[in-house]
């Protein structure tokens, strides 16, 4: 009977004790049961990021809870959740500022992709594009041919970095800000949802001749130029074409495609790659061939340029449509067009890649540490 009661009475204890404590946390059973504090202190509460996820310390930030302070952040540093301490709801401002945007401007999103292409492909993903002007009065990359009057989209990143400044001071870098607005146009573009990597900190200059230094493709650049230009920044024949792919959104300047629908090559003939229809469609926006420079209308680029999908693709395939010279040798080639064909058949691949590779972008010769600044204002250094 001793021996009954005995095992009764240890199973009643299990429940009451370490059953409970199982749905601990280990870090909620060390304050559970003491460890972890000095006498008569309160356990620490559980942190969150600004998802409501619990935050999970490790390597040196457990060790040292500065880490998460992008001033104390190594050349390794760029992570997810990287200002789950310093600004938890960062992500939550940006993704609310851009959803905001994109009510009334949907073409917004293809504008903030696009500057952030053009900002890592001149120096590195330091939001130095966003400058208007450096100490040394030098040009700065605004003012390049390359970016100049068709360049837009900075408006959008003022505002999300004036929000932030108001909820963390001189926390989050706006090389970090443009980095968060593109991943959240992404997602609202139609890519799955994929946390963005922080950690980034702003460079102090920015110059012009940086960007004409065949650092940014020209839409009509040869293609054994633009393999070239793409390799220098570590991506392949592949990942240049998905990275094109970027032309599913937004549109074109008339100025960069009237010649192929009304004088190619001094032809006073169209483009005679192009079929009749496509030509049709560009004279159809693009009506006047003298008109002068940028005052031409924009022409989409597809039929749903507020979708990042593999439409693009698709035409090229399909219709041979393309109306940047340099798209269409992509499907000419045979080191391009086998990953053309592949990304017209597989919308689902071409997603998942091309966040893939707009991840890899953001890494691109990015600023950590102690090296460049946290800008109060991302259009001039403090």
């Amino acid at each position: 009977m001793k021996v009954v009661r005995f095992f009764v009475t240890t199973i009643f204890m299990f429940h009451m004790v370490m059953v409970p404590c199982m749905a601990f946390t280990p870090r909620e059973w060390f304050n559970f049961i003491g460890f972890g504090n000095e006498e008569g202190q309160k356990p620490q509460p559980l942190l969150k990021d600004d998802l409501g996820e619990p935050l999970v310390l490790t390597g040196n930030e457990a060790e040292n809870p500065g880490a998460a302070d992008p001033a104390m952040a190594t050349k390794t540093d760029l992570r997810e959740k990287f200002y789950s301490r310093t600004c938890p709801r960062a992500e939550k401002i940006v993704a609310n500022v851009v959803a905001e945007t994109f009510k009334t401007n949907p073409n917004a999103l293809a504008n903030v992709i696009r500057l952030q292409f053009h900002d890592c492909f001149v120096g590195g993903c330091d939001a130095s594009l966003l400058l208007d002007y450096i100490p040394s009065g030098d040009q700065v990359e605004k003012s390049s041919g390359f970016n100049g009057l068709l360049l837009k989209g900075a408006d959008l990143i003022d505002d999300i970095k004036s929000k932030l400044e108001q909820e963390c001071p001189q926390i989050v870098s706006c090389a970090d800000t443009l980095v968060f607005a593109t991943n959240e146009a992404l997602i609202l573009s139609g890519l799955p949802r994929q946390r963005p990597l922080g950690g980034r900190r702003d460079t102090l200059t920015s110059l012009a001749k940086m960007a004409d230094d065949n650092n940014l493709p020209a839409p009509n650049w040869p293609l054994e130029k633009m393999i070239e230009t793409f390799k220098k920044k570590g991506f392949n024949e592949e990942e240049m074409v998905i990275l094109l792919g970027a032309h599913s959104v937004g549109s074109t300047h008339c100025d960069f495609i009237l010649y192929r629908a009304y004088n190619y090559k001094e032809s006073n003939n169209p483009d005679p790659t192009l079929p009749q229809g496509v030509v049709d469609e560009i004279k159809k926006v693009c009506v006047d061939a003298n008109t002068p420079k940028y005052r031409n209308p924009p022409m989409n680029f597809d039929e749903t340029p507020t979708v990042l999908d593999n439409l693009f693709f698709k035409n090229m395939v399909e219709r041979n449509k393309t109306l940047l010279e340099t798209d269409a040798y992509l499907l000419n080639d045979p080191r391009t067009a086998p990953t053309v064909q592949q990304m017209a058949a597989d919308p689902e691949l071409f997603h998942k890649r091309f966040m893939e590779l707009m991840r890899k972008l953001s890494t691109l010769n990015v600023l950590t540490g102690k090296d460049g600044e946290i800008r109060k204002t991302c259009r001039s250094t403090n």
